[in-house]
């Protein structure tokens, strides 16, 4: 129940047909986080704190679009979930 209202908001936010590409595309999140973690936290964390709907909009809207894949992939692809777990990076 949890993860469908998860997936639902990201949808809102960054539209159904991004989140339905982006959970096609987990390797390439699973590179992106990879190979950028910093990146990777920097966006996690600025997406984090922001509250209202209009404004994790605008910020998905301004992100690069492999790292919108890949905190999408973080939040709901289990094998990208159990990737940012290994890499440490449990912040999400």
């Amino acid at each position: 129940m949890l993860h469908r209202q998860l997936q639902n908001a990201l949808e809102e936010i960054f539209g159904t047909q991004f989140v339905e590409e982006a959970l096609a595309q987990s390797e390439l999140a699973q590179e992106v986080i990879y190979d950028r973690p910093k990146d990777f936290k920097q966006a996690v964390l600025g997406f984090q704190r922001l509250s209202f709907r209009d404004e994790q909009q605008r910020y998905a809207a301004g992100l690069e679009t492999g790292m919108g894949i890949a905190l999408i992939c973080a939040l709901l692809d289990e094998p990208t979930r159990e990737l940012v777990w290994e890499l440490g990076l449990n912040y999400i």
